[in-house]
């Protein structure tokens, strides 16, 4: 019977032991082995096609951390955290700032993922790839939808301003080849947007047939924000309070007055008493409203505190509602001045109230140069012929 050799395979035994190498077992080792090895050969793809695939480029290979050329291996002053977060900033891109600013406007990721033109996984992505960038969680997620974290706020602040930055550098570079079109970008808060603007709008129009005009009209605290992230070059907004840097002056006084309709408020010698006002529902704007701000303090140093509320986000509709007898309301007597004339609206004031009056401004980003077509828009506002008109009614105290 003929006894086969096992293949064992100890190249190093062999190699550290010479004598061995001359046993039986040794060479039945060495045979067996060579066989494989032949079977082996004969699997591996020629030699010229192995040589023919590309090597790797080496700057495209990161370094060891030991490596001279690595940032982590440098003794420039740079600790590994500081090295690491030049890498992170890598992932910042613009694309995902202004998700996060979306976010915030909208309170879903949904919407703001529509608003950027991606799909809802790529929106998460993006956002998760952008918290790992910052080393903190910016997005609070609930059942109602998503908010900015304390951290995310204060990213959202730098990320409009610097999204509004590359906007002008992109607005410069379209000038270089004439092809930016002229546009002028106004945010708004309501009484301005539709009772002030529209005449200035259209002498602009006329004066300057190519501009491109935009116009928002929002709260005034959402007007502030366009301006902040950049959406808007101008903003004309009512008392706000805010810390970022912006540049504010003031064109007008506001007046705010009581409407009512006809029949359903009693006078007491032309003025309406804190207890007759209290016997009525009080409409007010949303948050962020500075009419709802400026009337709410008056109201609340006269110790007046209203036994019902309805919030609207329009202020529209808060004075057809007021026409229709759902409540009383104070709001700004340019607004409600036709209203007041045709008698469809009673003005009026209270007594042992300060006066309500509301400063309104332009609202600018103090980093960001004025366009010729926010030249040209500012000049028409100093020429206008702002209503600054007395009080409706007199001789409340």
């Amino acid at each position: 019977m003929v006894r086969r050799p096992r293949m064992v395979h100890r190249p190093r035994a062999v190699e550290r032991f010479p004598a061995l190498a001359s046993s039986p077992e040794a060479g039945a080792a060495q045979r067996g082995e060579s066989s494989l090895r032949g079977v082996v050969d004969r699997c591996r793809p020629p030699a010229a096609v192995v040589s023919s695939r590309p090597k790797p480029d080496a700057s495209l290979i990161p370094a060891p951390a030991s490596s001279p050329s690595s940032p982590l291996g440098r003794s420039n002053g740079v600790g590994l955290e500081g090295a690491m977060r030049q890498v992170q900033m890598e992932n910042i891109h613009p694309l995902r700032l202004r998700l996060l600013l979306e976010i915030e406007r909208s309170g879903s990721i949904s919407a703001a993922a529509d608003a950027c033109g991606i799909a809802q996984p790529s929106a998460s992505m993006h956002l998760r790839t952008l918290e790992t960038a910052i080393g903190q969680r910016l997005v609070s997620r609930n059942g109602r939808g998503s908010s900015l974290t304390a951290a995310g706020k204060v990213v959202a602040s730098h990320a409009a301003r610097a999204l509004a930055t590359l906007d002008t550098m992109r607005r410069a570079l379209d000038a270089l080849d004439g092809r930016n079109a002229a546009e002028l970008a106004v945010a708004a808060c309501l009484t301005p947007s539709v009772v002030l603007l529209p005449r200035i709008l259209r002498q602009l129009s006329d004066r300057y047939p190519g501009i491109n005009i935009r116009l928002r009209t929002l709260p005034s605290e959402s007007v502030v924000r366009d301006v902040v992230r950049g959406d808007a070059g101008i903003g004309i907004a009512g008392e706000v309070p805010t810390a970022e840097p912006l540049v504010r002056r003031q064109i007008l006084v506001d007046d705010l007055v009581g409407i009512a309709p006809a029949g359903l408020i009693r006078f007491d010698r032309g003025c309406v008493s804190l207890g007759e006002l209290a016997r009525h529902t009080l409409l007010v704007g949303g948050e962020g409203s500075s009419t709802r701000t400026v009337t709410e303090r008056c109201l609340a140093r006269a110790g007046y505190g209203p036994a019902h509320v309805c919030v609207f986000d329009s202020y529209s509709a808060i004075t057809s509602a007021v026409a229709d007898g759902l409540g009383v309301s104070f709001v700004s007597r340019l607004l409600v001045r036709e209203q007041v004339e045709r008698g469809e609206l009673i003005a009026f004031r209270v007594s042992g109230v300060e006066r309500m009056a509301r400063p309104v401004h332009i609202v600018q980003p103090a980093a960001r140069e004025l366009t010729p077509e926010d030249v040209a828009f500012m000049a028409l506002l100093d020429e206008a012929p702002w209503y600054r008109g007395g009080s409706v009614a007199a001789g409340c105290s």
